[in-house]
Parts: structure tokens; C-alpha cells; sequence
């Protein structure tokens, strides 16, 4: 049955709902990383990511009076290429750069007079700070943001998408088909990765239930959260009821789990966008 006019413009306008929702989340988790980072003699230093994607940037300016450079995303290291625009955003926040647009695969920015001199000027700033206490400290971030739980059978239906989404909004994240590399010892990386996320999306499905590793990497995030008290575990249903997860993991009923039945990808990832924010700010 064909969509009347109406079905038409309601299903646009929540497309549009959605992308300006996701282009805020965006901006919220650039400012609360911006924000974090420490001033060193009156200077403010960029994160690490930021820093290499501005470092790659500059290598691409030919000097030209209007300090316009552009490109397309291969001139990044590959685990930025799908987050530009959420590099970007920050990147305008330090100041580097003034305007920026996009399209598909490719990108132009202007550079800013002091975004010309940063590296520099970094050097300068960190060599007139006398002593380690005229560097604020701020609570130390894990590696990765988030660590993705799953079972492997749903990565192609579910799993990889999210991951993707997720991506989008430059959250740093530990995704097992993208950390291990050929000759890995599996297993340590994966521990590891538990130790290094500051939280975990556990994507519980029927697939989920039983897989030894699974539940292993649910019970290091278990034990972690029981520790320190802090919020860890996300609970993230697919295709299960939470009477199912109550029958099949107890532990699990008194930590609040939402449904993928209902809500897009995109939704979840702004949902996970707010949580960080409230732990980094």
C-alpha cells in the first residue's frame, strides 16, 4: 500500500529529527573532550587523535594566502576515516581550523593563523612550564571509549552497523574485527581490551547466551563495575525479551537494559554519546 503524503513528510521530518539529534550529540563530545584537555602556559593541547589527524592536515597546505586546503579521507590514518566530521568539530573548538565541508569521501577547511603555529607553539608552551603543577591534571581516559560484547554470529546483522554508527560520532572503540590483527594471541588482546574500555555495550542475543567468551567478557565487566561502583555494563537487547535476560542472567536484573526493537542505530549510539559525556565532564 502506497504512503499518503502525509506518512511522507512525518517520515522525513524524523530523519531530519535524527540527524540534527545526531550532529548535537556530536558537538557535546567534542566539547566535553576539547574541554578536558590540559592548558600548559596559557595554551591549550589537543588529544592525541586530534593531533594526528591536524599533523596530516597541515602536510596539505601549499602555502596559499587564503590557507584553504582540501582533500578526500585516504590522507587520514585509517581508524579516523570514518569519524572526519567529529575530528573536524574539534579541531574548529581548539581553533585550528575556521570552516569545513563536507561530501561524500571528501572534505575542504581553512586553516587558522594559530593553527599554522601549533606544533610550535606547543613546543614553546611546554618548555616554559616550570613544573609538572603548572599542568592541570584531569582523571586519566581510558584507551577506548567502549568495548562492543557480542556474539560473532551477529556481527553482520546487527554488530557491524552499530559499530559503524558509533564510529560516526568519533567515539573511541574496541571492536574485536578491527583490534586483532593476523598472529594475535586472541584471548590476552581481548582481556586487555576489557581493562582499557571505560565502558561496555553487551549486545545480548540468543547467540549470546552460552558462548564461553561472551560470558567471560560479561564477567570481567561484572566484577570491574561491582569494584568500583562506577557504571560499566550497558546492557543492549537483540531480538530477546528482559524476561529472557532475567531467566538467563540474573546478575543482569537490577542494572537498567534496553531493547534494539524500536529504537535505530543511530539512536542507541546518541544514547552511549550522553552517557560518556556525563562521565567525562
Amino acid at each position: 500500500m502506497a504512503k499518503t503524503a502525509y506518512e511522507k513528510a512525518l517520515e522525513k521530518q524524523q530523519r531530519e529529527n535524527q540527524k540534527i539529534a545526531v550532529q548535537e550529540a556530536r558537538r557535546q563530545y567534542a566539547s566535553t573532550i576539547v574541554s578536558g584537555q590540559p592548558v600548559v602556559s596559557g595554551m591549550r593541547i589537543m588529544d592525541a587523535a586530534s593531533e594526528e589527524v591536524f599533523a596530516a592536515l597541515l602536510k596539505l597546505y601549499d602555502g596559499n594566502e587564503n590557507r584553504y586546503i582540501q582533500g578526500d579521507n585516504s590522507v587520514f590514518p585509517a581508524p579516523y576515516r570514518s569519524s572526519i566530521p567529529s575530528e573536524f568539530e574539534k579541531l574548529r573548538m581548539y581553533g585550528m581550523i575556521s570552516s569545513m565541508t563536507f561530501w561524500l569521501g571528501g572534505w575542504e577547511a581553512t586553516l587558522t593563523p594559530q593553527g599554522l603555529s601549533y606544533f610550535d607553539d606547543k613546543e614553546k608552551a611546554v618548555a616554559a612550564s616550570t613544573s609538572a603543577e603548572a599542568i592541570p591534571t584531569k582523571p586519566t581516559r581510558k584507551e577506548f571509549d567502549v568495548f562492543i560484547s557480542h556474539a560473532n554470529a551477529d556481527k553482520s546483522d546487527y554488530v557491524d552497523e552499530l559499530y559503524l554508527t558509533l564510529r560516526k560520532l568519533g567515539i573511541n572503540i574496541f571492536y574485536d574485527s578491527e583490534v586483532l590483527s593476523w598472529g594475535d594471541n586472541w584471548k590476552q588482546v581481548i582481556l586487555n581490551g576489557t581493562e582499557k574500555s571505560e565502558f561496555a555495550i553487551i549486545v545480548i542475543s540468543e547467540n549470546f547466551f552460552g558462548r564461553e567468551w561472551t560470558e567471560r567478557e560479561l564477567d570481567e565487566f561484572l566484577k570491574r563495575q561491582n569494584v568500583n561502583g562506577q557504571k560499566i555494563v550497558l546492557p543492549l537487547l537483540y531480538n530477546i525479551t528482559f524476561e529472557q535476560l532475567k531467566d538467563k542472567y540474573p546478575t543482569l536484573g537490577e542494572i537498567q537494559a534496553i531493547r534494539t526493537e524500536g529504537r535505530s542505530k543511530e539512536d542507541i549510539a546518541i544514547l552511549f554519546a550522553k552517557e560518556l559525556i556525563k562521565r567525562y565532564k
